[in-house]
């Protein structure tokens, strides 16, 4: 009786080990390249920069901060599809190669996201609680994306 209780303990132990391995929605920490600065090209005020590396980077850039619950699954699995998603729909370190028209499209979403309390996500801020936007960020942050299209648009 006792082997079979410890055999399945070493069981228990070793499986969310060997699964951590496995990225079943692909692995967002591989990166070609290093990281680039978020909003690369832009021009935004660095207090905004450093904004939105602090609150948004997490997800939506290549320079993460991995927790430690980020490399055992099943949790591993879940951070990664997070931070590939929002990879998917916009990518901070990659700023700088999107067209102009999808840049305006990103802004436009950015600040309504935002603003709304929409971004951060409720359940990421369950855990990360400084990461959620206060209304001065919000609103730091939907003057900037309004003057960068503004810009944008002016082709400067």
């Amino acid at each position: 009786m006792m082997p079979r209780i410890l055999l399945a303990g070493v069981c228990a132990a070793i499986l969310p080990v060997a699964l951590s391995f496995v990225h079943p929605f692909g692995n967002p920490r591989n990166v070609s390249g290093s990281p680039g600065q978020v909003f690369a090209g832009a021009q935004i005020p660095e207090p905004v920069r450093e904004l939105v590396q602090r609150k948004c980077g997490n997800c939506h850039s290549e320079s993460v901060e991995w927790p430690f619950y980020s490399r055992i699954a099943p949790m591993s699995w879940l951070v990664d599809r997070d931070v590939s998603e929002a990879r998917s729909h916009m990518n901070l370190s990659r700023w700088d190669g999107y067209s102009n028209q999808d840049k305006l499209a990103l802004l436009a979403r950015l600040a309504t996201k935002a603003r709304s309390g929409e971004m951060p996500p409720a359940r990421y801020t369950a855990i990360h609680r400084d990461s959620k936007l206060l209304p001065s960020e919000q609103d730091a942050l939907y003057e900037w994306t309004k003057a960068e299209r503004r810009r944008l648009r002016s082709g400067q």
